[in-house]
């Protein structure tokens, strides 16, 4: 027997004969999972830095001592995250049969490990761009964005195109690490060995799944466990917030407090009284798409964008402390036309309780002897305006489908502004008398579009919004001036507000901060002058049907969060639910409340950037505050589950 028998025999009887390493070495398979799965946190990471240059302003100075938590929790959410995801896989992987190591095996992992963590990337590459508009991670709502999201794909892409470019080379990198497979002999498995390997790597995935020892698994909620409030959407990732929201019921039913105990905290049934000076005057409610407070200089200071909101802010009743109940136009339209709060993720009409029946401002208006009618030139559908407006009471919609000139399509969303509030006045001059009507604006929308006639009429200013915002107040000048003309413009009230803010580019300091973010104007003017002024008590947009309700004389109960601003009788306050965190406004303070604990209290109007946490120092207020907020979240879901929205009708009445 010659040398090279020898070798051969000998090479033969190597357990890693050639490089390749025999499918039962679990050791081998192991260190192919984490590398794999290690290189997907590295990106996430990566990710996070981007995404944390992006929005430098947004978040501010973050304390350097809190730099390496965010960075040490931001890693903790995301191996949690690339361990939820990738659960089929690490079980297929783990699995001790031959098929596994087979050619076919292989192939159906790389397909499996570029699919999922594909699209893993593709949410968290996505929310680069959507983090600007709303300043919350993504939740299950980014699936009811996919009909718009797709349909605006070429100017996204055209805007942002960076991102798609990020996103390419995401890819490819997991497409090198799903090829770097070294070759493999079978061999029988090894079940004694690769069983007790399996059950402690599972072990392990379930317990890094969970985020640690702690008595729950994390949920975004636990991002501000370990730093500020204002820096939880740091730790988190897009990826994880999506998922969690999939798992989570729409709604908690809580029950911090007896029924008789909420009865008294916070009564649903609110009764509006006949004033004498009340008058049955017709009602035109404008929501002006993306209209913040700091673009009127009137309410501001800072420069004006608007010019004649602020001549019609003078001459009007102006709540000056106002703010949106939601970062997002489909749950803002809910609160304003049915006084719906946004404590789900999703808007009411997305929800399993889309059904329910509503105290809507159309159907009690109707139930006054009103008219009533909706206008938004968007494209018919989109959003479920339409739907919605319908169940809040509105008999008619006019959207894109019944404007009846195509040329005022913008390319985008629907009817540029000027146009369509134009065709707004001309229907009014139809309607019967006493009317209730209300319109959406939609120009002041990214991408911003002006029409070419009107470019370069309007200051650019510093943010993109700025040009669209000239262009939309010139179309409400030219609404009033056209509805001036008309005879029921007399004997009308006018109600005007902003959906929600526009939180993309950089704004001054307050307007970042969590109570800035969602301040918006509310005005109510009457042409004859009887409504004037500044009102400072804290408004919201669920005052907004009992407020209309109470001055054009409603007699009767509604179901209702909010309060009539005409009068005192409720306690004056403003709620919202960002990221996981619901939070209350006072007439000086913000409460920052996980559901569980009360995470911050700030003097949100002196403590522009939230340095100083009151929570230990003012413990009373705390308490008074987490309670009246825990009694509007139990009532919230309450309402809901029982379909309780409506008041029963008296007896007697269907």
């Amino acid at each position: 027997m010659g040398p090279s028998s020898a070798w051969n025999r000998l090479r033969r009887a190597l357990p890693y004969r050639d490089g390749a390493i025999p499918a039962g070495n679990p050791w081998h398979t192991l260190g192919l999972l984490v590398r794999r799965l290690g290189l997907v946190v590295l990106l996430l990471g990566l990710l996070r830095l981007v995404f944390w240059f992006l929005y430098r302003t947004s978040f501010g100075n973050v304390p350097p001592g809190q730099v390496p938590q965010v960075l040490l929790q931001g890693l903790r959410f995301d191996v949690a995250t690339v361990v939820i995801w990738n659960a089929p896989l690490i079980l297929l992987f783990l699995l001790p049969v031959r098929w596994r190591d087979s050619r076919a095996g292989r192939r159906v992992f790389r397909t499996g490990f570029m699919l999922i963590n594909g699209l893993l990337l593709a949410v968290c590459c996505i929310d680069l761009i959507y983090f600007g508009f709303n300043h919350k991670r993504v939740g299950r709502d980014l699936l009811g964005q996919l009909g718009a999201g797709t349909r605006n794909l070429p100017s996204f892409l055209a805007d942002h195109g960076w991102v798609a470019a990020v996103f390419i080379l995401l890819l490819v990198v997991l497409w090198r690490a799903a090829r770097g497979t070294p070759g493999h002999r079978p061999a029988p498995p090894r079940p004694w060995l690769e069983i007790p390997v399996a059950l402690g790597v599972l072990g392990l995935c379930l317990l890094l799944g969970r985020g640690g020892w702690q008595y729950q698994g994390i949920s975004p909620a636990h991002a501000a466990d370990h730093v500020d409030v204002a820096f939880a959407p740091l730790v988190t990732n897009s990826a994880f917030t999506l998922v969690h929201s999939l798992g989570q019921p729409v709604v908690e039913q809580r029950h911090w407090f007896s029924q008789d105990e909420l009865d008294r905290r916070m009564p649903l049934r609110y009764a509006i009284r006949r004033d004498p000076g009340d008058r049955k005057e017709n009602v035109v409610l404008i929501i002006v798409e993306s209209l913040g407070q700091e673009y009127l200089a009137s309410l501001s200071g800072a420069p004006a964008y608007m010019p004649f909101l602020d001549s019609l802010a003078g001459h009007s009743l102006v709540f000056d402390r106002a703010f949106a109940n939601a970062e997002r136009s489909n749950k803002s339209f809910c609160a304003i036309l049915a006084g719906i709060p946004s404590f789900t993720d999703e808007a009411f009409m997305n929800t399993p309780y889309a059904a329910n029946r509503l105290d809507g401002l159309g159907t009690r208006m109707k139930q006054a002897g009103y008219a009533t009618s909706f206008f938004h030139g968007g494209i018919n559908g989109e959003y479920k305006f339409d739907s919605f407006s319908r169940a809040a009471g509105f008999d008619r919609y006019y959207g894109r489908d019944e404007y009846p000139d195509p040329a005022g399509y913008d390319g985008h969303w629907g009817i540029y502004d000027e146009e369509f509030l134009q065709f707004f006045a001309d229907r009014l001059d139809r309607e019967q008398v006493p009317f209730c009507s209300a319109v959406f604006t939609l120009s002041s929308h990214h991408p911003f579009l002006v029409p070419d006639k009107w470019k370069g009429r309007f200051p650019k200013g510093t943010q993109e919004i700025h040009e669209s915002l000239g262009y939309a107040d010139m179309a409400l000048r030219r609404f009033f001036g056209r509805a001036a003309r008309s005879p029921w413009y007399r004997n009308t009230l006018f109600v005007i507000t902003g959906d929600h803010t526009f939180l993309y580019n950089a704004h001054p300091a307050w307007y970042m901060n969590a109570a800035g973010r969602f301040a918006v104007p509310i005005l109510f003017f009457r042409p004859d002058g009887s409504l004037n002024g500044r009102d400072h008590a804290v408004a919201q947009h669920l005052d907004i049907l009992p407020s209309i309700l109470d001055i054009t004389g409603f007699q009767g109960e509604v179901n209702t969060f909010g309060r009539s601003l005409f009068k005192r009788d409720r306690e004056p306050y403003a709620v919202q639910y960002l990221n996981g965190q619901y939070q209350w406004i006072s007439a000086d303070r913000l409460l920052f409340f996980d559901g569980e604990r009360a995470t911050g209290l700030y003097a949100y109007r002196t403590d522009t950037l939230f340095h100083q946490d009151l929570t230990a120092a003012e413990p009373d207020t705390v308490t008074r505050l987490r309670e009246r907020l825990e009694a509007v979240i139990q009532r919230h879901a309450w309402a809901l589950d029982r379909n309780a929205l409506l008041p029963p009708a008296p007896d007697g009445q269907p």
